[in-house]
């Protein structure tokens, strides 16, 4: 039987989709070759034919989903990109991300495990941080190197923000996390 002459890259696009949410859900070490294939609907052969191993995948995620989305960094006045910033930053520091990792951001879930991957997962995870600085850094005032320190320092109140208020039960210490998190962050952008 013939296959569409995409169905190979049809089928890695969805493992590399299917991946991503579920290790954002359970973390690299939460979840084997085996639920990542059937999450994305294809055979553990099918996962091997386009990954070498989870850490491919893992690698992969971090090159697709690491930054992205964010906002245009480029386009409009200054304050037209601090007013996209400041919205974007109250969409990913909110409730809404912290009970839905499977959609939201792969940094949350996945810095420790990356942490404690290997050099070249590690290597890809820091050009992609790099980069969203750089985006971050574009956005805001002042001189590039104060810009670029207020930009670290937003990156790491938002992904910690979500990953501490995912640790604690609902309720008002998770929601205070998120929100002192979220003035802080807006105030930097000033």
């Amino acid at each position: 039987m013939r296959y569409p002459s995409d169905q190979k890259a049809r089928a890695k696009a969805a493992i590399l989709q299917s991946g991503a949410r579920a290790l954002r859900t359970n973390g690299f070490n939460g979840i084997g070759v085996d639920g990542l294939a059937a999450s994305a609907g294809v055979t553990s052969g099918a996962f091997y034919s386009n990954f070498a191993n989870k850490e491919a995948l893992l690698e992969q995620v971090i090159e697709t989903c690491v930054g992205e989305p964010f906002i245009d960094s480029e386009s409009g006045s200054l304050a037209e990109r601090q007013d996209r910033l400041r919205e974007w930053l109250a969409m990913y520091i909110s409730a809404a991300h912290r009970t839905d990792p499977a959609s939201g951001c792969v940094m949350p879930t996945l810095s420790a495990d990356v942490g404690r991957a290997n050099p070249q997962i590690r290597t890809a995870y820091e050009r992609k941080m790099l980069a969203l600085v750089r985006k971050m850094a574009n956005v805001l005032s002042g001189e590039a190197a104060e810009r670029e320190q207020r930009a670290w320092s937003i990156i790491a109140m938002m992904v910690g923000a979500i990953a501490i208020s995912r640790a604690m039960p609902d309720g008002a210490a998770a929601d205070q996390a998120l929100d002192s998190a979220l003035r802080s962050a807006i105030a930097l952008v000033r």
